[in-house]
């Protein structure tokens, strides 16, 4: 009776260490990304920003800036705005088309990022296009839609954003310096 009790007793501990040590161990079921990050197509945020209230109040405030310019006759603010106001179109074309960063916008929303990343369950929010490398245990999670979301695009915006989201961007070097194009 002895050696069958040891032999219990045996299979017991075997079977307590066999669970022991795969309890630290995560099955597939429970394994979970070591990091999830937020990530957002930088062109789909840069059209529907462009494209707003907000947007169109920058872009038409430098036409009434060269008005003014012309108005005053002030050949040197006249100048200066001959050179800024193409350069901001290129660069507008290089978020919309492109890969350009779109820093200046995200501070128009940057204090509305921490709720959309809590509400993702993310820890960082970063354009998809700056990901030069993502080990395989992090998770990105798109907050496009949210972001977007934030500068009320029309229903024109939106499906310009859904066409757009089906296409690469057009490598920046590639883009025209060319203001008019």
């Amino acid at each position: 009776m002895s050696k069958r009790i040891s032999a219990i007793v045996a299979v017991i501990l075997f079977a307590a260490a066999l669970s022991f040590v795969g309890a630290g161990a995560p099955t597939e079921q429970s394994k979970t990304p070591a990091m999830r990050i937020g990530t957002f197509d930088s062109r789909a945020v840069a059209l529907a920003y462009w494209r707003s209230d907000q947007g169109m109040k920058g872009i038409n405030a430098g036409f009434e800036e060269v008005k003014k310019a012309k108005a005053a006759n002030d050949e040197k603010r006249i100048k200066e705005l001959e050179i800024e106001m193409p350069g901001g179109q290129v660069r507008m074309h290089q978020q919309i088309f492109s890969t350009g960063a779109v820093t200046d916008i995200i501070e128009t929303i940057k204090t509305s990022i921490p709720a959309i990343a809590q509400e993702a369950g993310v820890s960082l929010v970063v354009s998809k296009w700056e990901i030069a490398y993502k080990d395989p245990s992090i998770e990105c999670v798109d907050v496009t839609p949210q972001l977007v979301k934030l500068f009320n695009p029309s229903a024109e915006t939106q499906k310009m954003i859904e066409e757009m989201g089906n296409k690469e961007p057009v490598p920046i070097d590639q883009l025209s310096m060319d203001p008019r194009m």
